[in-house]
């Protein structure tokens, strides 16, 4: 599990995510706006947490709860 102590800067609030030691990891390069990643890496700075496994816990949890959003989505195509 990965923890980081501040997690949605929430103070005492645990980030987890279960990674599978035998699982085999693939590279996932893709194109985000500045100042999306410039919030990415200043978030991780300050939660002490590596980019990495942010972004792993948050296409976990999207991908864990497709519909939660699905509405909002929707409106903005």
């Amino acid at each position: 599990m990965i923890d980081s102590p501040l997690a949605r800067g929430q103070p005492g609030r645990k980030m987890r995510l279960v990674v599978q030691h035998d699982e085999e990891l693939v590279q996932l390069a893709t194109r985000i706006p500045r100042r999306i990643a410039r919030r990415l890496k200043e978030f991780c700075v300050r939660n002490d947490v590596r980019m990495q496994s942010f972004v792993r816990s948050a296409l976990a949890e999207k991908l864990a709860h497709p519909r939660r959003n699905a509405r909002a989505q929707r409106s903005r195509a």
